[in-house]
């Protein structure tokens, strides 16, 4: 404050610097210096533009605890005193001494708030005999202003407001005063826009109550509302949101579940990060199918027979174990041979079951991918170590290249090293003897910078459409370990699923599979297209 006043630009940041810490109702400052930056966030008003006092009062949503401040934004144009209205955080009595103060406009802001004390409710209607009260017509007064005509008029108007009175009492009665209001009709889409740190803040189309405050950062935890464990990760790495999963909660018009299509959006100033902005949308038939209680029911029972699957399976992997490496004693080699086969099937088959049991859990939404970063010559040198002997088996070449640098995979590196290993096996399947695989990693920079994976198709697999290739075909078998034992389509459907829920995306377009991951924001360099293999 004790700066020199400057320009316009100058002004506004120093307006919303002010606001920022007076909001915070800093009671070690003296009271002087309070009323003194009041008196210039007051002064300073005229040189800030009202959607930057907007924003900045938006911004601080839940965080404004000074009355004297709401008081005064509360004066504002109607979008800066609403914002006000609504994040203001203030106690019962707090609300009460400045309601009698506060603009007409700015106490009915007030009285869509639910939160309100006993104090707060009997100022409000205190105020309401001022607020609500009838305009009264413009009466001619003079020589003739107590003429039977004119007298004739005002008893016909007092009639008319009676009888309207009347009517809307019977209305009233009519309605059905449930917790819900008018709000059981069914509701298809809803426009939000979320603060930073992912908690809708504004709605159209829906009750407020019902959707404002739910956070879209974080997944669903039990019964409660919020998103699949995909749009949480998508909104850690601030990248769009497509038809994500959401769970609503509260009025019937929203219970129950919807699709999330928003964007990021950022501040045009400083770029920082401010929110999202999207719609609610219920989802198709076809996308309700996927999550009917029926498919909840069947997921679980497979997570439970997958479960009783593994005991017996893990003790014929340990009694093989030890015949193949003879711990108890001298076995036959025709002996061990047996052993060793048995052990890769078993392993086949483990495999198999981890991957039925992942998708059971997508399939629930009861999966969660850990957070971490995989390296990506890591992960290039772990993937041509594992998959070494099935592309030796079938004669098969495998080209792994990249861009030099390629950022961290945002992936764990156990779930990063199975997205990839699960795609290339389930392609390698299908080359025939003595064809090459070229695969490349490429990182597309950005405020939300991606890794793509490309990787070229095998002739057989060329003849298919997007709708075969991910399509339910038979298994193929092989005897190696490697490859996948529920068949190409089901490999392939549970890539892209759990690329999607960590925030990516695997698509087949120009004769290729793309394989999309979220990358790292962290060293940010140039990048060459230097390629290694």
């Amino acid at each position: 404050m004790r700066q020199a006043n400057d320009s316009d630009l100058g002004a506004a940041a120093k307006w919303q610097q002010l606001v920022d810490i007076l909001a915070q109702n800093p009671v070690q400052f003296d009271a002087a210096y309070v009323a003194n930056g009041l008196q210039k966030v007051r002064d300073f008003l005229p040189l800030v533009a009202p959607n930057i006092r907007e924003q900045c009062v938006r911004s601080l949503n839940g965080r404004i605890m000074s009355a004297p401040l709401v008081l005064l934004l509360s004066g504002d144009i109607p979008k800066v005193a609403s914002a006000t209205v609504a994040g203001a955080c203030l106690t019962d009595d707090e609300w009460s001494d400045i309601i009698a103060a506060m603009p007409v406009r700015a106490r009915g802001f007030l009285r869509n708030r639910s939160d309100l004390g006993p104090k707060s409710r009997r100022a409000l209607a205190l105020c309401s005999g001022s607020d609500f009260v009838l305009p009264v017509p413009d009466i001619e007064v003079g020589n003739h202003a107590f003429n039977g005509v004119q007298i004739r008029d005002i008893v016909e108007r007092i009639e008319k407001l009676r009888s309207e009175r009347q009517s809307e009492i019977v209305e009233y009665a009519q309605v059905d005063i449930s917790p819900y209001g008018d709000f059981f009709e069914p509701i298809d889409e809803i426009r939000f826009e979320t603060d930073e740190n992912g908690t809708v803040s504004w709605i159209e189309g829906a009750p407020p109550g019902a959707v404002v405050g739910v956070d879209i950062a974080e997944p669903a935890f039990d019964e409660g509302p919020g998103p699949d464990a995909y749009g949480a990760a998508a909104f850690r790495q601030r990248m769009p949101l497509e038809n994500a999963r959401m769970r609503l909660c509260g009025a019937p018009a929203v219970a129950g579940d919807w699709r999330i299509n928003a964007s990021p959006f950022f501040d045009p100033i400083s770029g920082r990060f401010s929110g999202y902005r999207g719609i609610f949308r219920r989802p198709t038939v076809a996308e309700s199918a996927l999550i009917s209680p029926q498919s909840l029911h069947s997921s679980e029972q497979i997570q439970q027979l997958v479960h009783e699957l593994r005991t017996p399976l893990g003790a014929i992997i340990g009694f093989s174990e030890i015949i193949e490496q003879q711990l108890f004693g001298p076995v036959t080699e025709d002996y061990r041979l047996l052993a060793r086969n048995i052990l890769n099937d078993a392993e086949r088959l483990l495999s198999g079951f981890d991957d039925l049991a992942t998708a059971a859990k997508i399939e629930a939404g009861s999966f969660f991918a850990e957070p971490g970063s995989t390296d990506c010559d890591w992960l290039s040198n772990k993937l041509a170590g594992r998959l070494r002997g099935l592309s030796d088996l079938l004669m098969v070449t495998l080209n792994l290249v990249h861009a030099h640098p390629v950022r961290p995979f945002a992936v764990d590196k156990e779930l990063a090293e199975r997205i990839f290993s699960r795609l290339l096996s389930a392609v390698i399947i299908g080359c025939e003897p003595n064809e090459i695989l070229d695969g490349r990693f490429r990182t597309e920079p950005g405020v939300n910078a991606t890794n793509r994976f490309v990787l070229s198709l095998p002739r057989k697999l060329l003849e298919m459409d997007e709708a075969e290739l991910f399509g339910s075909g038979p298994a193929t078998l092989d005897e190696s370990s490697e490859a996948p034992l529920l068949g190409l389509g089901f490999s392939l459907r549970l890539v892209r699923s759990l690329a999607k829920n960590v925030g990516g995306d695997l698509r087949f377009y120009n004769d290729a599979l793309i394989l999309s991951l979220p990358a790292t924001n962290e060293n940010r360099t140039g990048f060459r297209d230097e390629e290694r293999e």
